[in-house]
This record gives structure tokens, C-alpha cells and sequence, in this order.
């Protein structure tokens, strides 16, 4: 916690403000890192999975997946499972895929599918589309994110702006999402699964009250 009181730092605020109001370029980079985030994780546990048991080299979609067999008996355990993933990945076309469907097709072939909150699903696509739109478009309001966004207010060509609203809305549900897949790879009887859910209904209580779909730049059906 930064000290109000430090000398400089109403200074300091005031500029980061004039520079981007309402600190949209910081909740911007929460958006897009929380989506890296995300995708790291999905990465390790699906290399970690693949590693570890045998169960899921199993799968039909591991089982058949091609590749140059001398290099691949000659790595590790871990670059064998970082191998089979980023196979995986290509021979699904997760890249393509819209929102969660990315990570929902690479688990599906590993034999963790299940289900996702509607409201969780939406937040993460258009944390994707908007992580995209930074990432990609330098921030520029495109076509992609305006058809995918239909309730987005800004024009092509205009600025992104990311509120504190919408951040936190990303926030919980990747935290929500990475629950959810524990939820799937944990045993039914894990002795803190009554814990590991209580926490996904409390983050999504969280994105009902941060996530507030009429604020700027929100404009969804009812708004003025």
C-alpha cells in the first residue's frame, strides 16, 4: 500500500492522470495481463498433465497426433509434454478459436471439458477482444472489436478505454475460470472442494458488483 502521505505522490497522481484519465492505460494492462495469466496457466497444467498421467496420452486426440518421433524420444519428460501441447494446439486450431473456446478445445482433448458460466464466458471474450485490440492495434478502436463488442461505444479509430469497472470484471473471472478448471482435474472428494467452490460463487458476486455494464465505455441494451 503506497503511503498517501509521501511527498510527490498527489504530484504524480495528478500527471497520470492528465496523461490518461481515469487511469485507462493501468486497467488496460491489468486486462491484458490477467489474459496472459490465464493462458500461462492453461499452458502449465495441460504440459503438466500430459507429463504426469498416463491417462490423459490416452486421449483419442493425444493418441493421434503426428510429429518427428527421433526428436521427440530423444527430450525430457517436460519438453516431450511442451511438445504434445503446442501439437495440440495446432492441430485443433486453438489459435482461432474465439474467447475460452482456445483453452476449452485443448482441455476437451485432454479429458477435462465443462461447463462455464455464461457470465464468465462473455467477461473472458471480451477480455480477450480487448486484450487483442491492445495488443495487436496499439489500443486503436478496430472493426474485429467493434463486431465482436457490440455494446462498445467508441468508433474505429478511436482510443480503447479500459475502466476500473471492466478490469475488475476480467479479474474475477479469470480467477473464476482457473477455479474451474482445478474444479475438473481435482478428485471429487478432494477435501477442499467445498472451499474451491464457495470461492467461484464468491467471484462471481464480485464480477456482479465491479462489473458494471453501463459505465464508459459500456453501453448495453437498456442504457441511454
Amino acid at each position: 500500500m503506497i503511503d498517501g502521505n509521501k511527498p510527490g505522490l498527489p504530484a504524480l497522481e495528478a500527471y497520470a492522470k492528465e496523461q490518461s484519465p481515469e487511469f485507462y492505460d493501468l486497467h488496460a494492462l491489468v486486462t491484458v495481463r490477467m489474459w496472459s495469466i490465464l493462458e500461462a496457466f492453461v499452458r502449465d497444467l495441460s504440459c503438466f498433465l500430459l507429463a504426469g498421467v498416463p491417462a490423459v496420452r490416452e486421449q483419442e486426440a493425444v493418441a493421434k497426433l503426428k510429429g518427428p518421433i527421433i526428436k521427440f524420444i530423444s527430450s525430457s519428460g517436460q519438453e516431450q509434454a511442451d511438445y504434445l501441447y503446442e501439437l495440440l494446439e495446432s492441430s485443433s486450431s486453438a489459435a482461432l478459436k474465439p474467447g475460452v473456446g482456445r483453452f476449452e478445445v485443448v482441455l476437451s482433448s485432454l479429458g477435462y471439458a465443462g461447463p462455464i458460466d455464461d457470465r464468465v464466458r462473455d467477461a473472458l471474450y471480451h477480455c480477450s477482444k480487448l486484450r487483442n485490440c491492445i495488443v495487436h492495434n496499439d489500443g486503436v478502436v478496430d472493426r474485429d472489436l467493434v463486431a465482436g463488442c457490440p455494446w462498445w461505444k467508441g468508433a474505429e479509430g478511436t482510443r480503447v478505454g479500459i475502466t476500473a469497472g471492466m478490469s475488475h470484471k476480467h479479474f474475477y473471472a479469470v480467477c473464476w475460470y482457473m477455479m474451474e478448471i482445478e474444479r475438473r482435474v481435482l478428485p471429487s472428494d478432494f477435501e477442499r472442494m467445498p472451499q474451491l467452490l464457495d470461492e467461484q460463487r464468491a467471484n462471481l458476486e464480485e464480477m456482479e458488483k465491479g462489473g458494471n455494464p453501463n459505465g464508459y465505455p459500456f453501453g448495453g441494451p437498456g442504457t441511454t
